[in-house]
Order: structure tokens, then C-alpha cells, then sequence
């Protein structure tokens, strides 16, 4: 007499599901490569996010956005040399006039030589970064598409996340260097790296006095062309990949520009306190 043998399903974490959902069907294989992902996330970003819906993947863009990290920052130090002793020195004087504190010559140059050390690492430091934002990002926004009871995949949500800030990235990289390019020696000269807002005119930030409050600079500066275009794209991606007709890219547009604007919120706080 033979027993009878119930086999587990294939199963995948849903967001916003009421129940277990099983996965039975089986995954559909992608039908645009990395390159076409791309182009066509900022291009034909319906056509795009559906094929991150049928095949998601994160790797691939994960590599773009931290190439693109590393190519920008070597082109950047190689274009512009920024003096990093004048420019460490600085910001030091400036935090110790607001806390009324005051260095020594010897343990100013210790906090200057330490500073100019971390700056050396900037291309390591911007990678680690790029792997941790992205996977946070994700993380925060598969929270509000539980709360609009989306019926999705950390995976794929990660996917939308990768290959838009990937996309969004390499156009952001090739504007800076452009604009590095058109620059004189003494425009060059006069960029401050520890303010990138003010670096391309692609924000508000750009185009106020370098005596601003360092609270209005963070606000303009968060009114920047490229974030919004990539909220925009967030927006409709998450949409696409939500698992419900009835959530559409309006409902994701407030999920995704409500924790923007929080992020805003918290920056504008942290300015105010800190500078």
C-alpha cells in the first residue's frame, strides 16, 4: 500500500497578500537585455517595468550604478584636482565656529590628514554605498506598497529600484562630466566637492549665493531634475509590478513622493541643527 505524498509548492514572498500565495506558474524568460532595460527605463519605461515584472533582476544594474559611481568620481578627481587640504580645512573652521571650539596647528592638521585619508577611499565609499542605499531604498518602499496592500516580490521591487537609479545615473554622470568639460581652469577651481547640489545646474541649488542658509540650500537642492525623473519612474515601475489593477501609478506616486518628502523633512532638520 503506498502512501500518498502531498508535494510543497514553489513559493514566493508576497507584499500586501492576505494569505499564502503560490507561485505555480512558472517565470517567463526576459525579453529585453541589460542594454535595452537601460535605454528603455527612461525611454519606454511601460514596456520596460513589464519585462522586470515577468524576469526581475538586480544584479546587472547593481554593476552599472556602481561603474558609474567609480567612473564619475575618478573622472571628477582628474578633471577638477580639488585642493583637499584647503577645501578640509575649511569645513573644519566652519563647524568649530559654530560650536565655539577652537584646534590647535597640530590636531588641526591630524583632523586634515584624516579627512584627505577618507577622501582617497571616496571610489570604495561610493560603492558600499550603492550597494546599501539601493537595498534600503527597497526595503522602505516595499513597506508602502504593504500598507497599499500590493501583491509583489522584494525581488522585483529591488529590480525597479536597480535599474532606474541605474538608468538615471549613467545620464546624471554623463551631464556632470559634460559639464566639467565646458569648464575653465577657474571655474574648475572653484568647485566645491562637499556641495555636489551646486555642482551641474540641474537643481534649484545651483543657482543661489554661496552665502545661503545651509537650510535653504538642502531644500533646493532636493528639487533636483533628476530626482524627480526618478520618483516619476519609481512610480510607474512599482505600479506595474504591483499584482493589482486597482493600484495604479497615482496610488504609487504617493507611497513614493510621500517618502521623499519625509527624507526632504529630515534633511532640511538635520541642516538646521548642524549646518
Amino acid at each position: 500500500m503506498s502512501e500518498e505524498v502531498n508535494p510543497t509548492p514553489d513559493t514566493t514572498p508576497i507584499y500586501g497578500a492576505s494569505e499564502r500565495y503560490e507561485q505555480t506558474a512558472p517565470e517567463e524568460p526576459a525579453r529585453l537585455g541589460p542594454l535595452s532595460r537601460l535605454s528603455g527605463t527612461l525611454f519606454s519605461p511601460g514596456e520596460t517595468f513589464a519585462d522586470v515584472n515577468r524576469k526581475p533582476t538586480w544584479i546587472a544594474p547593481m554593476i552599472i550604478a556602481i561603474l558609474t559611481v567609480v567612473a564619475s568620481t575618478v573622472f571628477f578627481q582628474w578633471r577638477v584636482h580639488p585642493d583637499w587640504d584647503s577645501i578640509m580645512r575649511t569645513q573644519i573652521k566652519k563647524r568649530l565656529e559654530r560650536s565655539n571650539q577652537s584646534l590647535t596647528e597640530e590636531q588641526m592638521q591630524q583632523q586634515v590628514n584624516f579627512a584627505k585619508n577618507i577622501a582617497k577611499f571616496s571610489p570604495i565609499i561610493g560603492t558600499v554605498f550603492t550597494l546599501v542605499i539601493y537595498v534600503v531604498l527597497a526595503g522602505v518602499f516595499a513597506l508602502g506598497l504593504i500598507f497599499i496592500q500590493a501583491k509583489t516580490t522584494f525581488k522585483k521591487i529591488l529590480s525597479v529600484v536597480t535599474w532606474t537609479r541605474a538608468s538615471i545615473g549613467v545620464v546624471e554622470a554623463i551631464v556632470t562630466m559634460a559639464s566639467l568639460m565646458v569648464r575653465d581652469e577657474a571655474e574648475l577651481r572653484s568647485i566645491d566637492p562637499t556641495q555636489p547640489a551646486g555642482i551641474v545646474p540641474s537643481n534649484l541649488a545651483a543657482f543661489l549665493p554661496s552665502t545661503s542658509s545651509a537650510v535653504l540650500k538642502s531644500l533646493a537642492g532636493s528639487i533636483d531634475i533628476f530626482t524627480i525623473w526618478s520618483l516619476i519612474l519609481l512610480s510607474i515601475g512599482f505600479a506595474i509590478i504591483a499584482g493589482s489593477r486597482k493600484i495604479t501609478a497615482g496610488k504609487t506616486a504617493k507611497v513614493v513622493f510621500g517618502f521623499w518628502l519625509v527624507y526632504v523633512l529630515g534633511k532640511l532638520g538635520f541642516a538646521a541643527a548642524f549646518g
